[in-house]
């Protein structure tokens, strides 16, 4: 190889091993981090709002044409929330979902992993209790018969409550009430 063509080939590799660190960082913020930014908001909105109830569950009015809290709200589902930071004690949730169509509840961890879902189908019209605590709690966790223990990765978690709404006033009122069975504390 000739002299003159080394200098080009040394800059052909540090080019292409500058483009494979950038591809690299590109793709661990995309893939790692940017769930976890969109989590920190969604988990401090959720506890900002949710702190203003009693019960520490954010209910918004049913989704139209005009909301996009959520993206792409869908205006056949009642939505709640619950923001838990379980990192001192275990979040207490209950629920005792009375309700003749479709609900589920999920639990997402503050990397946006969904690790629990219940719907109607598996729960049925039995009370829902459940102790969501860290996998490495430091506190006791000794909870009373009855009460379903949740695993949880980390120490933020966001609940998700989705139910399926009829189109008949009567109905509508019926998934309010069931909705409002569910409390965070």
């Amino acid at each position: 190889m000739s002299p003159a063509k080394r200098p080009a080939n040394k800059l052909l590799i540090a080019h292409l091993v500058a483009l494979l660190l950038v591809a690299t960082a590109a793709h661990v913020l995309t893939v790692w981090a940017l769930p976890r930014l969109i989590m920190v908001e969604v988990l401090r909105v959720t506890g900002a709002e949710g702190s203003r109830s009693a019960d520490g569950v954010l209910r918004p009015p049913p989704a139209d044409h005009t909301a996009r809290r959520i993206v792409m709200p869908s205006p056949d589902l009642l939505y709640a929330t619950c923001s838990l930071d379980i990192s001192t004690q275990p979040a207490q949730i209950s629920a005792n979902i009375d309700y003749p169509r479709y609900w589920s509840i999920a639990l997402y961890a503050d990397n946006s992993d969904n690790f629990m879902v219940r719907n109607d189908r598996q729960q049925g019209t039995q009370a829902l209790r459940w102790w969501v605590v860290t996998k490495d709690a430091k506190y006791p966790v000794v909870a009373a018969p009855g009460v379903e223990i949740i695993e949880a990765p980390g120490s933020r978690v966001l609940l998700l409550l989705r139910m399926l709404l009829p189109e008949d006033a009567a109905g509508r009122a019926a998934a309010e009430a069931a909705r409002n069975t569910l409390h965070c504390r």
